[in-house]
């Protein structure tokens, strides 16, 4: 007697033979919304140091400029390049290599789970980043939206070479992509924690080590024995760095990671409370101990990048460990298959709960705005002479964004030794004065511009840390406030010769 298939079954099935028509609409609501996003955001100061390479004549240049004016790896900044070069320089188009890596990502972990858990499992794969944090760098002109979009490739292949499947390709594919993570960002060397794992895990089940996998893993690393002199450099550039680390940051990161999505993943969590369990699919639908262990340890990676920044490198912010949340979109939709089983409708039902949250997040953004226009104290300042802008992230957003017959009115004077006394930190003032060279900055060492000028105009965020008032106060000077905008402040200052 025929068995007539399940609601849940035709509902798989419909959805199965409509995959790709649905990741195309998927696709371009994506595209649509992450354009609007990044046409919405103005660059900041990190994104702007990109540009400075980026918008070099050449290819040749645009690498020899990412080499000396960022502490990071240059490959974000060559796709950069290649993106301006073609389609000009605008919030959007500086965004693409970002947005193309953070929607290949997406399609990564769909590719991942729907090979052991269906389509509509793998949906929530796909979506479940777009309610995260990580979103944020979708729209960024650094290297976390490409240094996900590979990690999404090195998941896929690593799957793809364990199971046979195009295995040459996949194995080749797996050492480049590593290779490209670590031209993105030097962070991106924890990848390895959970992969190599696994891998043991793999080993040990199959009473034997995959060779192909430990060599492809092995070739990976060539970018960062190629690049290991300039990765002392960065840490030895990094022992005042700006952003300390202490323990409590591997907890910190899961709560701005998912703090973004708060709202859909409590509603997730209830309709997964809410569901009839069902019995779990059959067994070439099980999800291998390997890969569970894989997804499982890449919720460890933020604690783990912790861990090397107390004791390494010195410096952590939750970016550095963004690919951390591969863990927690391929775990949720696996565990809620695990639960809910064949017979569940569960997974449409998350599928559409994210379908929906992606939608309305995609069309949530501000409206677009020029920086410089809101700094008006500022503004009718340059009008008339110039101005030291006193933070170094502020300065160099405002010479962005100011009009060309003013930015060789804006001054950003520098003296590490100053900023560490003064702030704790002397990275911003090591980060502005190599791009001199690369780009019209007006950054002038401090000790030459007191020699040279006694009066001047100081710009300042009441919000942000400068060492230029507490020096010229700590040399005689006379401070005297002109104007004080909102949490700003516009400052004469006066220089009195030393006896």
């Amino acid at each position: 007697m025929k068995v007539s298939p399940s609601r849940s079954q035709q509902m798989a099935e419909f959805v199965e033979r409509r995959k790709y028509l649905l990741l195309a609409a998927l696709t371009a609501i994506f595209a649509v919304g992450a354009a609007a996003r990044a046409a919405a955001r103005p660059f900041w100061y990190d994104e702007i140091i990109t540009l400075v390479s980026a918008r070099q004549p050449d290819l040749a240049t645009a690498w020899k400029a990412a080499l000396v004016t960022d502490a990071n790896p240059p490959l974000p900044h060559i796709a950069t390049h290649l993106a301006v070069r073609w389609l000009g320089v605008t919030e959007v188009t500086a965004r693409l290599p970002a947005m193309l890596g953070f929607w290949v990502f997406c399609l990564c972990l769909f590719v991942f789970v729907a090979r052991r858990k269906g389509v509509l499992i793998g949906l929530s794969a796909l979506l479940l980043p777009i309610v995260t944090d990580a979103l944020t760098y979708a729209a960024d002109a650094r290297a976390y939206g490409l240094e996900l979009g590979f990690c999404g490739m090195v998941l896929v292949a690593w799957q793809s070479a364990a199971e046979g499947r195009r295995r040459v390709a996949a194995l080749v594919v797996l050492a480049l992509s590593i290779g490209a993570m670590l031209m993105c960002h030097y962070y991106a060397i924890l990848v390895y924690f959970p992969l190599a794992v696994a891998e043991l895990v793999r080993a040990r089940s199959r009473r034997a080590l995959d060779w192909g996998v430990a060599a492809a893993m092995a070739a990976g690393i060539a970018p960062l024995v190629w690049r290991l002199q300039q990765v002392m450099g960065t840490v030895q550039a990094f022992s005042h760095g700006w952003s300390s680390a202490y323990l409590r940051q591997g907890i910190e990161f899961w709560e701005t990671a998912l703090n973004s999505g708060a709202a859909w993943l409590a509603m997730l969590l209830v309709l997964v409370a809410f569901a009839r369990r069902g019995k779990i699919a059959d067994p070439g639908g099980e999800v291998p101990a390997h890969e569970w262990t894989a997804a499982a340890l890449f919720l460890v990676v933020p604690l783990a990048a912790v861990l090397a920044a107390i004791t390494v490198t010195h410096a952590f912010t939750p970016r550095y460990a963004i690919i951390g949340i591969a863990g927690f979109c391929l775990l949720v939709p696996l565990l809620a298959a695990e639960y809910a089983g064949a017979r569940s409708t569960l997974a449409a039902l998350l599928a559409a709960v994210l379908v929906w949250a992606t939608v309305i997040r995609m069309a949530d953004r501000p409206a677009p705005r020029n920086p410089f226009a809101d700094e008006q104290a500022l503004a009718q300042a340059l009008e008339k002479e110039p101005v030291v802008v006193a933070d170094g992230q502020l300065f160099l957003q405002m010479w962005h964004y100011a009009p060309d017959r003013l930015k060789p009115r804006l001054i950003f004077l520098s003296d590490p030794d100053a900023a560490l006394r003064y702030m704790g930190f002397d990275t911003i003032d090591y980060g502005v004065r190599p791009m001199r060279s690369w780009t019209k900055l007006n950054v002038i060492n401090y000790s030459d511009f007191a020699k040279e000028t006694s009066d001047f105009l100081v710009y300042r965020d009441l919000l942000r840390p400068e060492w230029v008032t507490p020096r010229v106060l700590a040399d005689g000077a006379s401070v005297e406030l002109l104007n004080a905008p909102l949490h700003h402040e516009l400052v004469r200052v006066r220089l009195h010769p030393r006896p």
